[in-house]
């Protein structure tokens, strides 16, 4: 057979008629009611633990349709996975679409999985416009106060219809306790309390319950004071599998060749591997599978008469046979065999007569190439530059002269998965406590970059929580349920994307959605997240202002209410130290008749949040069937000594420095054993103190000033949370052999600027923990985002060959 080829040249093309204009005027107006959140968070790691500080960078990413400076506070707030709970939540200011800062884990915080949900100011229709979300896991440095795990007391079997479940407590080093443990476990619409028995041991009968979303025996343990949490996926028998079929371009057409992608996945959307035959009519024909990701292709020459199923040779589902779409009896089938491209797409159309089409490129945000194209043949095969195409996904859209949707393909423009910026360390393998000298090569660097830097220990990093610049901006962004590629990044991994693209669709919205949008529909209410107070005096409004005064550092500014009493913080006037509360008090005299009330709407969107945004990511299988599993390893902690009361004087070390009694003061402000004022490596340790006025200690501008306190009573003064400023990443050498070094994060910047074709070099020590070590760099530059990686090893001393 004879091909013809054609090339489409786009620069010279021009959108033709008010058709045409109206679809692109469409697809502006979709963009305009469906943006595509801009927000990403690098966080240095995705597993902590207690006490434990959390580095983060934040970008806003994709500003052309973004007002910067409208966005003026980031907000980051701790939320548990089992319960959607809010622990945590700070405040961070936004300069120029960036943000820095750093939270710690509360000592008090319960092992488990967690996410860090972060958001901005800036409200549309009452919700924060740019919103990010990262699953971390949280474990503890400390050992568990009772041990605990629980396992199937038979091997699963599809036939059972109940499970049994064995769950056992014990102390610490295996003895029986001398109470009962208070269980509540829940598993679907289950949910019910008992207690262990003498031996600490309780035996669970569940019945089975078919096609859960959630298939996990959730189990919470309460031992006086002391809490702990198990979690496994239950047997349900045969389950129903999800199967979906994609032929290319949306539809089979009788008597042309398709290629057809299959998909199948259980509940929780995670992929199934197996194989199937293809009948037509109930007659096999092929035999077809799907891989690890869940996805498979075959080929297909259909007939418009025929029925096609697919029937999976698997026993453990309970519905095997799936029904492909209709055989349609004419139509436009596309094929692209490469999907994930340069700066050239190649496709063939195929069709059964002559037909005029109008072929479209667009990303539902903005159409790139609009042109009518003349089907004189049956065949032909087209070549499409992509010079005026933006670097990311696209859809390639055909429609009919009446602008209906014949055929439709996803693709990846200016697909590079070079790095930008090449790291270098000067040997491979170290020893604890040794420097190292880390290289970045940016001769690759088109322009400025700005970049945060991780040095972290690599089992800090789980596969399940990974997410990375690059990955989210132009994949995870876009596109629903992605399964995991076994990888780190999934931008790199070319046939993976290759693979998602003939599955995966916008997953915004549609075609047949764009035709539909209105002018209206681009009308938003826009606001902001504001901290408001108003003050009362003996507990009725003002009728003259008065003047109140705010600090959180050494600056003390004045804020003025309206006559009724009501105010509002402009955000310089609530930045802070890290660590620090805001304080604000009544300048004016009788001031104890004074009441001051603050509102900080913050802290109703983050408990908000937390139930709505957190709760949407999937449920997957939690083999957590141990709590020791949540234990960091010997070689990963200090020794930590059971907490105790002292009840009397004792003598204590001799310091250079002076410093008060143990633990922090009413302002939070503490020094650590070596003499470092509010030392983020040392935040709670018991040997801490309280820093003396006057004194000027490490890491302090000057001398401590003295930490007022004031009585509850008073509600003429108030403490609350402020905007935090970043604190600064403390590089230690670790020479004082004394100190305990067991530190995962051993290099964190947030914000190092590198230029184009130069090399910047940094410096740091390893810790006492040995192991793999990851450099995880991730930054933005004016157009497009980075993110490199590389590994090194670190050995105990004489362990080096």
């Amino acid at each position: 057979m004879r091909w013809l080829f054609f090339t489409l040249i786009i620069c010279l093309i021009s959108v033709k008629g008010s058709g045409q204009s109206n679809i692109a005027q469409k697809i502006a107006f979709n963009h305009l009611a469906n943006p595509t959140t801009n927000l990403f968070v690098h966080f240095d790691k995705n597993i902590y633990s207690n006490n434990e500080t959390v580095y983060f960078t934040a970008y806003i990413l994709k500003t052309e349709k973004f007002h910067l400076n409208a966005h003026k506070i980031l907000a980051v707030a701790l939320v548990r996975d089992v319960d959607s709970a809010l622990v945590k939540s700070d405040k961070f200011l936004i300069q120029n679409g960036l943000a820095f800062g750093n939270m710690l884990i509360p000592d008090s915080v319960v092992t488990g999985n967690y996410q860090l949900l972060a958001y901005t100011d800036k409200l549309v229709n009452g919700k924060p416009e740019l919103i990010f979300k990262q699953p971390i896991t949280i474990k503890t440095n400390i050992e568990l106060p009772f041990r605990a795990n629980i396992k199937l007391v038979e091997n699963p079997s599809i036939s059972n219809k109940e499970n049994q479940v064995l769950i056992s407590v014990t102390t610490n080093d295996y003895k029986f306790l001398s109470k009962p443990v208070s269980v509540n476990y829940k598993y679907g619409t289950v949910q019910k309390t008992a207690k262990t028995d003498a031996a600490g041991q309780l035996l669970l009968t569940i019945p089975k319950q078919q096609n859960l979303v959630d298939p996990n025996i959730s189990v919470k343990l309460k031992y006086q004071k002391d809490s702990s949490f198990l979690s496994m996926p239950l047997p349900t028998g045969k389950i129903t599998a999800n199967v979906k079929f994609f032929p290319e371009g949306g539809n089979l057409v009788t008597n042309i060749i398709s290629t057809v992608a299959w998909e199948v996945t259980d509940l929780q959307k995670r992929p199934i591997a197996l194989k199937a035959f293809l009948f037509k009519n109930n007659f096999p024909i092929d035999t077809i599978e799907t891989n690890s990701y869940g996805i498979g292709k075959f080929k297909l020459l259909a007939d418009e008469n025929a029925v096609y199923t697919v029937k999976l040779a698997n026993n453990s589902l309970a519905d095997t046979v799936y029904k492909l779409p209709k055989v349609l009896s004419s139509g436009l089938v596309i094929n692209i065999e490469n999907a994930v491209v340069e700066d050239t797409l190649s496709l063939i159309l195929r069709n059964h007569k002559s037909q005029k089409f109008f072929i479209r490129i667009h990303n539902f945000k903005q159409c790139f190439l609009d042109i009518p194209f003349d089907m004189e043949m049956k065949i032909r095969k087209l070549k499409i530059p992509l010079a005026e195409i933006p670097k990311g996904l696209n859809t390639i859209t055909i429609t009919d002269s009446l602008d209906r949707p014949l055929a439709e393909r996803l693709f990846f423009a200016h697909y590079n998965n070079k790095d930008l910026i090449y790291t270098n360390t000067d040997k491979n393998t170290y020893h604890q406590r040794e420097q190292v000298s880390l290289t970045l090569d940016s001769k690759e660097l088109p322009e400025t970059a700005i970049v945060s830097i991780a040095v972290v220990q690599e089992n800090r990093l789980t596969l399940r929580n990974s997410n990375d610049i690059e990955s989210y901006t132009y994949i995870r962004n876009q596109l629903e349920n992605m399964p995991s590629n076994g990888k780190t990044s999934i931008y790199k991994d070319r046939d993976y994307l290759e693979q998602i693209l003939s599955v995966k669709g916008w997953r915004r919205y549609t075609w047949q959605q764009t035709q539909d949008i209105k002018p209206s529909d681009t009308l938003k209410n826009i606001d902001s997240l504001q901290i408001t107070g108003i003050v009362k005096k003996n507990k009725k409004p003002l009728t003259a202002a008065i003047n109140l005064a705010t600090f959180g550092d050494s600056n003390i500014r004045v804020i003025e209410t309206s006559m009724e009493g009501k105010f509002d913080f402009s955000t310089p006037d609530l930045i802070t130290e890290y660590g620090k509360k805001m304080h604000l008090f009544v300048n004016a005299t009788n001031k104890e008749s004074y009441n001051i009330e603050i509102n900080d709407a913050f802290e109703k969107a983050s408990k908000d949040l937390s139930k709505t945004e957190a709760s949407l990511i999937p449920t997957v299988p939690l083999n957590l069937t141990n709590n020791s599993d949540l234990v960091l390893k010997n070689n990963e902690k200090a020794i930590q000594l059971k907490e105790v009361t002292i009840k009397k004087t004792v003598d204590r070390p001799r310091f250079h420095y002076a410093k008060g009694g143990f633990g922090a003061n009413s302002c939070g402000d503490y020094v650590c054993m070596y003499d470092i004022l509010n030392c983020t490596n040392h935040a709670n340790d018991p040997g801490n103190s309280q820093p003396i006025a006057g004194v000027t200690y490490k890491g302090s501008n000057g001398p401590y000033q003295e930490c007022k306190t004031y009585t509850e009573e008073d509600k003429s003064f108030v403490a609350f949370s402020g905007i935090r400023y970043h604190k600064e990443f403390y590089l230690h050498d670790y020479k004082d052999p004394l100190e305990p070094a067991f530190f995962s994060t051993i290099y964190w910047n947030h914000g190092t600027i590198l230029q184009p074709k130069k090399e910047t070099a940094l410096t740091f020590y390893t810790s006492d923990i040995t192991g793999m070590f990851k450099v995880i760099i991730q930054g933005i530059t004016k157009d497009d985002v980075i993110y490199t990686e590389q590994k090194f090893e670190v050995k105990q001393k004489g362990q080096i060959n």
